[in-house]
C-alpha cells in the first residue's frame, strides 16, 4: 500500500483503504476500482492523497495512531465547534454552548486508541481528508494532530484521569481563539505587517477567554490557550513568562503546535521538511523550548510515516516501508524508481539505518511515484 496524491491517480487503480466524508460517511469503499469520474469527484472534493493497492507495494501495512472513526469523530466535533461559533459569536461566553459536551465523545476515543499498547510511536498520517485550504481547514488539521501528538505524549509519560484529559483537550482547544480574528489576516498570503501580527497574537488571549469559564474544560486545558506562544527564556507572547512561570501542558501544546506549523503548508510559505524542522526545534532546545521535551518528542516520533513518497539523495525515488524502532528516524525505504526517474520492475528496500549517507531529500506531493 501506499499514498499518492490524487491528481497522480489512474483508472484502474485499487483503493487501499476506503474514503470517508468529513461527517463519516463512506464515499468509496476499500479495494474499489477507481475511475476517471470517481477520481475526479475526489479532486474536486479536496482529497489529495489516497490510500492505493499495487504489487510494488504488496506488505507494506499503513495504519494511523488513530481510528478512521476516532479521526472522523474530531472533525465532526470541531465543526460543530466552529458552526455554533459562527451563528452564535459569544455562545461560549453566555453558557448557550457547552465545549465539553462538544468534545467529550471524540478525546474519549483518542484517549482509548492511543492507550493501545502495541506501540509506543507517533505515527500521524495526515492524508484522507478534504484539503486544508480555508481557515477552518487549517485549524482543524492542526487540532487533530497536535491533540493526537500531546495525548500520545501524556500517555507516554504517564497522565491518566483528569490530567490526561485536560493535556488532550488542551491540544485540540489550543488555538480556538483565532475565530475571533479577522480571517483576512489569518490567511493572509504575504507577511504580516506590524499591526496584522500584533493581531493575530491575541488569539491566546481570546482563547482564553473563551475556555477559562467553561463548564467541565480544566484550568490547565484554557492555559494551553493561553500560554502555548510563551517561550522559556521569556521572549514569547502574551505575558512574555519564563521557564515554570508557563504551564508544563501549554510547554508541551507549544513545542508540538510549533513542529506542526512548520511541517504543513500555510498560504505564504511551503511545508519544510520534518527533519528540518526538527533541527529547528533542537536550535530552540534550552532557549525556545524544554530540551527534555524536545528530546522525548524526538524519540517518539515517526517523522517518515510507512506509506510516506520519500526522494532519496541518490535520487531514488521510493516509499517509506517499514519503520526501525531503534533509529525511527531513519526507515527503510523500498525504492520504486532508479536514479533517472524510471520504474524499476524489482523493486529493492534500501535500510538508511545502515546507510547513514544517504539522506530523504524530499516527501510527498514533491514525489511523483
Amino acid at each position: 500500500m501506499r499514498l499518492i496524491s490524487t491528481l497522480e491517480c489512474k483508472p484502474g487503480m485499487k483503493l487501499g483503504k476506503p474514503v470517508y466524508s468529513s461527517t463519516g460517511q463512506k464515499l468509496v469503499a476499500n479495494q474499489m476500482e477507481l475511475t476517471e469520474s470517481i477520481i475526479a469527484r475526489l479532486n474536486g472534493m479536496g482529497y489529495e492523497y489516497l490510500y492505493i493497492d499495487d504489487p510494488s507495494t504488496e506488505g507494506i501495512f499503513i495504519e494511523d495512531s488513530i481510528r478512521i472513526e476516532t479521526r472522523m469523530a474530531l472533525r465532526l466535533s470541531l465543526e460543530r465547534l466552529l458552526n455554533q461559533l459562527s451563528i452564535h459569536p459569544v455562545a461560549l461566553l453566555d453558557g448557550r454552548l457547552s465545549v465539553y459536551n462538544l468534545c467529550w465523545e471524540s478525546i474519549s476515543m483518542v484517549m482509548s486508541d492511543l492507550k493501545n499498547p502495541r506501540d509506543d510511536t507517533i505515527m500521524l498520517i495526515q492524508v484522507g481528508s478534504p484539503s486544508k485550504d480555508s481557515a477552518t481547514g487549517h485549524f482543524i488539521q492542526n487540532a487533530i494532530d497536535v491533540c493526537v501528538f500531546a495525548t500520545k505524549i501524556g500517555i507516554s509519560q504517564g497522565y491518566y484521569g483528569k490530567d490526561l484529559i485536560a493535556l488532550s483537550l488542551g491540544g485540540l482547544l489550543h488555538d480556538i481563539g483565532n475565530f475571533r480574528l479577522s480571517q483576512d489576516v489569518l490567511l493572509k498570503p504575504g507577511a504580516l505587517t506590524e499591526g496584522e501580527y500584533n493581531h493575530i497574537k491575541q488569539h491566546s488571549e481570546l482563547g482564553f477567554e473563551l475556555l477559562k469559564n467553561e463548564p467541565g474544560i480544566p484550568t490547565s486545558a484554557a492555559l494551553c490557550a493561553l500560554m502555548h506562544h510563551e517561550r522559556i527564556n521569556g521572549s514569547g507572547y502574551p505575558n512574555g513568562l519564563k521557564g515554570d512561570e508557563i504551564h508544563p501542558f501549554a510547554r508541551w501544546v507549544g513545542l508540538i503546535d510549533a513542529y506542526d506549523a512548520m511541517t504543513n503548508p500555510r498560504s505564504y510559505r511551503k511545508a519544510l521538511l520534518p527533519n528540518i524542522a526538527m533541527e529547528i526545534l533542537y536550535a530552540g532546545a534550552g532557549t525556545l523550548y524544554d530540551l527534555d521535551k524536545v528530546e522525548f518528542f524526538r524519540k517518539k516520533l515517526a517523522i517518515f510515516p510507512v506509506g510516506l513518497p520519500v526522494l532519496l539523495s541518490t535520487g531514488e525515488q521510493g516509499i517509506v516501508a517499514r519503520i526501525n524502532r531503534d533509529f525511527i528516524q531513519r526507515p527503510v525505504v523500498r525504492v520504486l524508481k532508479d536514479p533517472y526517474g524510471v520504474t524499476i520492475s524489482q523493486p529493492y528496500e534500501i535500510d538508511l539505518s545502515q546507510k547513514l549517507n544517504i539522506m530523504i531529500d524530499q516527501i510527498g506531493e514533491s514525489v511523483a511515484i
